[in-house]
């Protein structure tokens, strides 16, 4: 038996060999000049291929940034005549500039498909992708992309982002960056030792970002900034100013103006310029700027004094045209100041329509300036506001304990100034639209926010920052003033072709060494059914009543809207 196992196993291993001898053969023999080939043109490069952004959409849909890409041809050094000759030709054709050397920029489409449809040698298409902003539209709010600095990289390389990736550098660019950002993708070239294309594929797909829907109205952002910007234009002294729209019903932004503003698609090449522009263009004035509130805040003055039960709406306070409480301050009502005269007895609607500075300056000292303050934090008056924006200012609410904190000196007459809107009170437009909105819905405080949805998500609920306890009949008492405010002279006349009532508070803050007021006015509409609040600031504007016509022009443009 053993002679036979050795013959069988001697067998299988010569039939073995034979078949490893034929694979040699055919590798090295049959193939052999086939694989020397292939291994010639396997030189492999791995191109990291960026994912697209996300889009900036409107509240409507409409596109307010989105990703452009354009191509560029570029040309091998051992290109032939012929080939240039032809791409020369096609370039005429097609419209496309190139002088007849070098890579050619700005490829268009028909261009790009006519010389992959000849298989012109020598010629491979690059694309690059560029962010298409709005221009002048809203570019404190929307922001830009750029190139990471150095501080970015330390965060965003943690994050799965290569160095060379842009990301979003300010405003909605940049608070909804996790959202916008795609995962960039991985292409594996092939090509021979002179350099030509063999072949591609991708190890792994890039991934867009997902779209952000915000709150914004791109068609009222649009009114909102030509209207404002011709109110800036007509007064020689105004340096700058802001505008900022609410949803009463959830806090949402639908138009935010901070003029002058800026071009995004410039913006790098005029950054030198706009930062040493004494108009600081590049400060968002919505949500850092901090102004006195001037006569708006005597609503806020009004709401504390009625609902601690210190007036009623039936109240009436005599104005004497000065006020003397106090042996000093002894402050006067701008009508007596103005022209010898008082307003006579007034109740609280009375008094907001008029702005008598007697009845606030009374109403103010019963209140005390620690329960003024507990009101103003309450509406939403020196307390960030939530909105997704970096840079918020917290702004100022008056009293004992800042003033102290700067090294002043609070007296007991000081809540005089403080209940008119003055002293140290110092508020956002985005507060005062914050704090108009609560006034008006029912004293719900919604978190402002950009934010409506995500693309994939479910829309962005609102998110409640506290509810302020006002009687109906308080409320009502402070809206009938505001209403009566814009039947009467200049705000009746800016109002007055509107086909629905609004309510309105202006104020005239006075910038300390200057001749010229800031101009106030935050109103809000329809009176009957409040859904939209607005707050507006000119620097050096003059009277808030000016204003007037701006406000009116954004809620044409509002009724006007798709809402």
């Amino acid at each position: 038996m053993r002679p036979r196992r050795i013959l069988t196993a001697a067998g299988f291993f010569a039939a073995a060999l034979t078949v490893f001898a034929g694979l040699l053969w055919n590798l090295q023999i049959t193939s052999g000049a086939a694989y020397y080939a292939k291994s010639q043109r396997s030189i492999a490069q791995v191109e990291t291929i960026p994912a697209a952004r996300g889009r900036l959409l409107d509240r409507n849909g409409q596109v307010l940034a989105q990703d452009v890409t354009t191509w560029s041809a570029v040309l091998s050094e051992d290109i032939s005549d012929s080939v240039l000759r032809r791409l020369a030709v096609l370039c005429q054709e097609e419209g496309v500039d190139w002088t007849g050397t070098g890579d050619i920029q700005n490829v268009t489409p028909r261009l790009l498909a006519r010389v992959t449809e000849e298989a012109l040698e020598g010629v491979t298409f690059t694309p690059a992708v560029q962010r298409q902003g709005s221009g002048t539209l809203a570019p404190h709010v929307l922001g830009r992309v750029g190139a990471m600095s150095p501080e970015e990289w330390e965060v965003y390389q943690d994050q799965g982002y290569a160095m060379a990736e842009t990301v979003g550098k300010d405003g909605a660019e940049a608070a909804f960056e996790a959202y916008l950002h795609g995962t960039p993708g991985q292409k594996v070239q092939e090509t021979d030792r002179q350099g030509r294309l063999t072949g591609e594929r991708y190890a792994t797909e890039p991934q867009a970002g997902r779209d952000v829907t915000l709150t914004l109205d791109r068609d009222l952002q649009a009114a909102a900034e030509e209207a404002l910007g011709a109110f800036l234009d007509s007064r020689p002294n105004a340096d700058g100013g802001a505008l900022v729209a609410l949803d009463v019903s959830d806090g949402g932004v639908l138009a935010m103006v901070s003029l002058p503003g800026y071009d995004t698609a410039a913006f790098s090449a005029d950054y030198a310029a706009l930062a040493q522009d004494e108009k600081n263009p590049l400060m968002n004035r919505a949500v850092q700027g901090l102004y006195a509130p001037g006569s708006t805040f005597k609503l806020v003055t009004a709401a504390a004094a009625l609902e601690e039960g210190f007036l009623t709406p039936e109240t009436q306070i005599l104005d004497t045209g000065r006020y003397t409480y106090y042996d000093d301050p002894q402050p006067q009502c701008w009508l007596y100041r103005q022209e010898g005269k008082t307003h006579g007895l007034e109740t609280v609607s009375e008094a907001i329509a008029d702005s008598c500075n007697i009845f606030f300056y009374d109403a103010g000292r019963r209140v005390g300036i620690e329960t003024l303050g507990e009101y103003a934090r309450a509406l939403g008056l020196g307390e960030k506001t939530g909105i997704e924006l970096a840079g918020e200012q917290a702004g100022v609410v008056a009293g004992p304990a800042y003033t102290s904190s700067i090294g002043g000196t609070w007296y007991e007459g000081s809540v005089l100034s403080a209940a008119i809107g003055q002293e140290n009170n110092r508020f956002t437009p985005l507060q005062l639209a914050h704090m108009t909105a609560t006034l008006v819905g029912d004293g719900n405080r919604w978190q402002v926010h950009l934010l409506k949805q995500v693309e994939g998500e479910e829309p962005q609920e609102k998110v409640s920052l506290g509810q302020v306890h006002l009687s109906p009949d308080n409320v009502a008492a402070i809206q009938e003033g505001m209403l009566a405010a814009t039947q009467t002279g200049a705000l009746a006349e800016a109002f007055g072709d509107l086909p629905i009532q609004v309510g309105a508070k202006t104020g005239s803050a006075q910038v300390t060494g200057e001749e010229t007021s800031n101009a106030v006015l935050v109103c809000f509409a329809p009176y009957d059914d409040p859904q939209i609040a607005l707050a507006l600031v000119a620097e050096h504007g003059g009277s808030g009543a000016a204003l007037g016509e701006v406000a009116a022009q954004v809620l044409e443009a509002w009724l006007a809207s798709d809402r």
